[in-house]
């Protein structure tokens, strides 16, 4: 738990810069993914209509973003290069704004998942805004 706190005040300074200079609304995340690995850290951007992972570029439809909280999806049906069969699946971010708390949780069914893939990641996020950002 230590070490957690003491992540997410180095994210939190490293992020604020980043928000700075780009003017959008970040939230750095660490969670565990219950596979009984270390922290992972994450930074989300917030770019209408899209909840966006800084390092992948991944991109998460918000569905709701107010001044509770931030759910997002991206979902999947189709097959995928290298494969023969489907995969047929929606993956979810939760970041509670009030609580810090965060969930990325998945339900993936397909070519090459195994149950890793489905287990849900909890953690917690701090959220790094530059002064121009309107929520």
């Amino acid at each position: 738990m230590k070490s957690l706190i003491v992540a997410a005040g180095i994210i939190a300074r490293v992020t604020s810069a980043h928000a700075a200079e780009t003017g959008t609304e970040t939230w750095t995340c660490t969670h565990y993914s219950g596979l009984g690995n270390g922290p992972t850290i994450t930074r989300f951007e917030v770019s209408s209509p899209d909840l966006i992972v800084a390092k992948s570029h991944q991109t998460y439809r918000i569905e709701k973003n107010n001044d509770y909280g931030i759910v997002a999806t991206s979902s999947i049906a189709k097959i995928e290069e290298g494969h023969k069969e489907p995969t047929v699946g929606a993956v979810s971010i939760v970041i509670n704004k009030i609580t810090g708390e965060f969930l990325w949780v998945s339900a993936i069914a397909g070519a090459g998942q195994h149950g890793a893939a489905n287990q849900p990641a909890h953690g917690w996020c701090l959220r790094i805004q530059s002064p121009n950002t309107r929520l």
